[in-house]
């Protein structure tokens, strides 16, 4: 017999959880959006969809204190509950550096950047969009117990991290080549650290989608 969280967890509880899945998808698809806004040159609309995806953020770290109050005050066996508590965190992380993401991408002269600089950027930021995009449908799947999914999502973004990786060291390569035209130093330092940021947000959707596979390895077992 298949076993969901809606055995285990009260409506409540399952529905703070989708509501959460849905506040960081919404993130990242307005974070998505904002980048399109940005290589169009529509630098202002960009910029207020980043302002957008912050105040998001901020809303799904209210809803991780309900979700960890709520889950610790189930009767659960406490290995369970741990699991729980760190996939949830992990969630948050991936919002932390999104955030982190939005916050560089606003103050950064995005225009004044070198075509190769900017295509690079913008690539990788969309392929960080839709490993968050996919793990949010990755998570839901694993809320509602199409647990078949969860395998497929996670295959997905496993090759997306690849991509990520293989983006991350190319830009860094264009910005070394390209160091003598951007000025002053500190602009190279934010363009290296977005970059790193992008590349470390498929990282964590990777490391969280396999924490959901072990965590129902575990529960079925």
């Amino acid at each position: 017999m298949k076993l969901l969280l809606a055995d285990v967890f009260s409506k409540a509880l399952v529905g703070v959880l989708r509501d959460y899945a849905d506040i960081i998808k919404d993130a990242a698809d307005k974070f998505t959006h904002a980048i399109t806004l940005l290589n169009s040159m529509r630098v202002g609309e960009a910029r207020v969809l980043f302002s957008e995806v912050i105040k998001l953020l901020d809303k799904s770290g209210e809803l991780k204190t309900t979700i960890e109050e709520g889950v610790a005050a189930t009767s659960l066996d406490p290995g369970f509950k741990e699991e729980v508590l760190v996939l949830v965190n992990m969630i948050d992380e991936i919002g932390d550096y999104i955030k982190e993401s939005s916050r560089e991408l606003t103050i950064l002269p995005f225009l004044e950047l070198p075509e190769r600089v900017r295509k690079g950027l913008v690539e990788l930021a969309r392929v960080a969009s839709q490993s968050i995009s996919i793990l949010t449908e990755n998570f839901t799947s694993f809320i509602k117990g199409n647990y078949e999914r969860v395998d497929e999502y996670f295959k997905e973004i496993i090759k997306l991290e690849e991509k990520a990786d293989e983006l991350e060291l190319q830009n860094r390569g264009v910005l070394l080549d390209m160091s003598d035209l951007i000025k002053p130093y500190t602009l190279q330092l934010l363009i290296y650290n977005l970059n790193k940021s992008l590349e470390t947000i498929t990282d964590l959707c990777a490391r969280t989608a396999g924490r959901v596979k072990l965590i129902i390895k575990a529960w079925l077992s």
